[in-house]
């Protein structure tokens, strides 16, 4: 697949956090970077398609999506912590 590239900058530790969180969601970190922008990840062949009637599956995936953001948060708060103190 041929397209336009995006770069952009981000400091070490930034690279970091989002290499552990590529390989926590076990996706490549292009695709991790292009589902965080909305966008449909690459390496995945499949598409998950969920059926509107399966709300056990859909409060499943917002249960997990809020779980996540809530360790982003508390990691976000622990790194900035050190440097406040």
């Amino acid at each position: 697949m041929t397209g336009t590239s995006i770069t952009f900058r981000v400091d070490a530790a930034e690279h970091r956090e989002l290499v552990t969180r590529a390989e926590r969601e076990r996706v490549s970190l292009s695709d991790y970077i292009r589902v965080r922008l909305g966008l449909r990840g690459q390496g995945s062949e499949v598409d998950v398609q969920i059926d509107a009637e399966d709300e056990t599956l859909r409060a499943q995936l917002v249960d997990h999506e809020r779980r996540i953001h809530a360790l982003e948060d508390d990691g976000a708060r622990r790194q900035a912590a050190p440097a406040a103190g």
